[in-house]
């Protein structure tokens, strides 16, 4: 039986814990000033190798604000500040001071961060980035092969690697700036992952920086078959539904049906069109097996219950407090992502394409 190769880990920060405004002076912290911003809540956010994640949130008072975490980062990482739908991301490590000036009119652009050398980094790349799609775009952006090996020098002179690892996991708009199945931008990714093996070897990214290269790597040589295993053992999960009854995936995948388990955050765009989706898959094969198994990541667990209560399949929650383990243990990226349990209680298929679920789902009924 082969298994599926785990590359996502869950970020330091969330496994140390983090607090707002303690009395502690052990930890990192950012305050500044948001123009315009009055009494409204920010949200800090962590990054677990493609899956930003609520951390915590701290309220400003009209418009200054100060956070400090509980306790020191044990990696440089790359976390965000988020207001609404807007977010400015910065980069912590150990007991880093940072200061941050924005207008809440304008909050992700012509920002101030300032306080170490890769808070300064980290925000160069992001106005070169931002007057590359403010110009031409940002389709014309990803495409332009030149802007991007000039970004990736620059970020490779950071001494501390976080640069360049916010860097090649970047996205712009709703597209990666480096995409893997380029072989000129995998080459990159390549010499990242090389990087922390030389300079931080025991940095949890660096592990994943380096299967994700080999696993496109070997996509590109035609050996998938050695990647995408056709079936893997189970990690239960068990969560509460809208109703508070406790549902577990390992017992609904051992009554011999075929199971989706589908991992979403119902507050992102897409969701509504997903789950449309998923609908009409459940409507087609329930009375033949198929069960759902969903699990939310929204951080709003009262808007999360607006929208489970009316959805016909097991749709549970995952608490902030729950952790990322889910997310770690079946390598999940990006939301929304899909899984195909078969009857025998194994992961039979990994699906990124919600267009393709239909076909996929037809193959196990």
């Amino acid at each position: 039986m082969k298994h599926f190769l785990l590359l996502a880990v869950a970020s330091s920060a969330l496994l140390m814990g983090w607090t707002a405004c303690t009395k502690h002076d052990s930890g990192w912290s950012i305050s500044g000033n948001i123009a315009g911003a009055g009494d409204t809540t920010l949200t800090i956010q962590g990054f677990n190798n493609g899956h930003w994640y609520v951390v915590d949130s701290v309220r400003t008072s009209h418009g200054s604000f100060g956070y400090r975490s509980a306790q020191p980062a044990p990696y440089p990482e790359i976390m965000r500040l988020a207001m609404g739908s807007s977010h400015i991301y910065f980069p912590v490590d150990s007991v880093d001071r940072l200061e941050l000036n924005a207008d809440a009119a304008h909050f992700n652009t012509g920002y101030s961060l300032s306080g170490t050398i890769q808070a300064a980094s980290v925000t160069s790349l992001d106005s070169i980035i931002t007057s590359s799609v403010n110009a031409r775009g940002a389709q014309a952006t990803v495409a332009d092969a030149q802007l991007k090996k000039d970004l990736f020098a620059k970020a490779f002179a950071d001494p501390s690697i976080v640069s360049v690892y916010y860097l090649i996991n970047k996205s712009v708009g709703d597209q990666p700036l480096y995409n893997i199945s380029d072989p000129a931008d995998l080459r990159l990714l390549g010499a990242v992952a090389q990087r922390f093996a030389n300079e931080r070897p025991d940095d949890p990214r660096g592990e994943y920086l380096a299967a994700v290269y080999k696993k496109a790597r070997a996509a590109q040589l035609g050996v998938t078959h050695e990647i995408a295993a056709t079936e893997t053992s189970l990690f239960d999960i068990t969560r509460s539904d809208s109703k508070g009854v406790s549902h577990s995936l390992a017992d609904i995948a051992s009554k011999g049906g075929v199971t989706i388990l589908s991992f979403v955050n119902y507050g992102q765009e897409a969701s509504p069109a997903y789950n449309v989706i998923l609908n009409k898959v459940y409507d087609q094969y329930h009375q033949a097996g198929l069960e759902i198994f969903q699990l939310a990541f929204d951080a709003d667990e009262t808007a999360w219950k607006q929208t489970a209560r009316n959805l016909p399949w097991i749709a549970v929650w995952n608490s902030t407090t729950d952790g990322v383990d889910p997310l770690v243990q079946y390598n999940v990226g990006a939301l929304p992502m899909t899984f195909i349990i078969d009857r025998q209680g194994n992961i039979a298929a990994r699906v990124t394409d919600p267009t393709k679920l239909a076909a996929e789902v037809a193959r196990f009924i």
